[in-house]
């Protein structure tokens, strides 16, 4: 078992040099879990076959094919909801929604950022000094006390719009308003000469999947990525 264990080491760093965030088959999971811990044989850390002492949370990668002709039915917010379109003045406003909607969630096993009100105020600025950055798809949700839903994109190469988060806060879920984010900003790109709209998702999160799956996404790749080594899954 232990020489089985070492070939199959050998095989995975041969093929995957930048390591097991690459592609990976579903039987390096845990059956029970979203998480995966690959234990080095030897039980001793080595700096060749490090990746294989971490953990690492199993996520999907979701196209959407896109045609700007189409014509997209945004439904209507509930009532006392409402939307607001980006300018620099509402950007602190994303960041609050973007942590209120992650940081007791999956993704904290892998994003930092989503830790603490500071984190994310530095991811939503990051997102959005960048060149790529879309404002044409970037929307947010206010509710009567404040706001409570988010979106953001950036652009990629091969004419791919990428989606950066889509976070709705726990107190105003089940209302709708994580389709209606999302297709706002498919409704908002008309302009722009796309074909494709990609998001990440958490294999665990069974519900924004058939929310996507809905939508038309389907899952095109299989992700690892690493559990942030301060993280001790439960």
């Amino acid at each position: 078992m232990v020489l089985v264990a070492k070939f199959l080491k050998i095989v995975i760093m041969d093929n995957f040099p930048s390591g097991i965030t690459q592609l990976m088959p579903d039987s390096f999971l845990h059956p029970e879990s979203d998480w995966n811990s690959g234990l080095n044989v030897s039980g001793q850390n080595s700096s060749h076959h490090g990746s294989l002492n971490k953990s690492y949370l199993k996520r999907y990668r979701m196209e959407l094919e896109f045609n700007p002709k189409d014509k997209v039915f945004v439904p209507e917010l509930p009532k006392n909801y409402a939307w607001q379109e980006w300018t620099w003045k509402v950007q602190e406003m994303h960041a609050e929604v973007i942590f209120e909607s992650f940081h007791k969630e999956l993704d904290c096993k892998i994003f930092g950022s989503f830790h603490t009100s500071g984190g994310c105020s530095m991811l939503m600025r990051e997102i959005c000094l960048r060149a790529e950055f879309v404002p044409e798809a970037t929307w947010l949700i206010k509710a009567p006390e404040g706001p409570c839903g988010s979106i953001q994109a950036i652009l990629q190469k091969g004419k791919t719009l990428a989606i950066q988060n889509v976070g709705v806060t726990p107190k105003h879920r089940k209302k709708g308003l994580g389709k209606a984010l999302l297709l706002k900003l498919i409704s908002s790109l008309e302009s722009y000469n796309l074909n494709k709209i990609t998001l990440e998702v958490s294999a665990q999160n069974m519900a924004a999947i058939q929310l996507y799956r809905n939508l038309g996404f389907r899952k095109t790749k299989l992700i690892y990525k690493e559990i942030l080594s301060f993280f001790i899954p439960s």
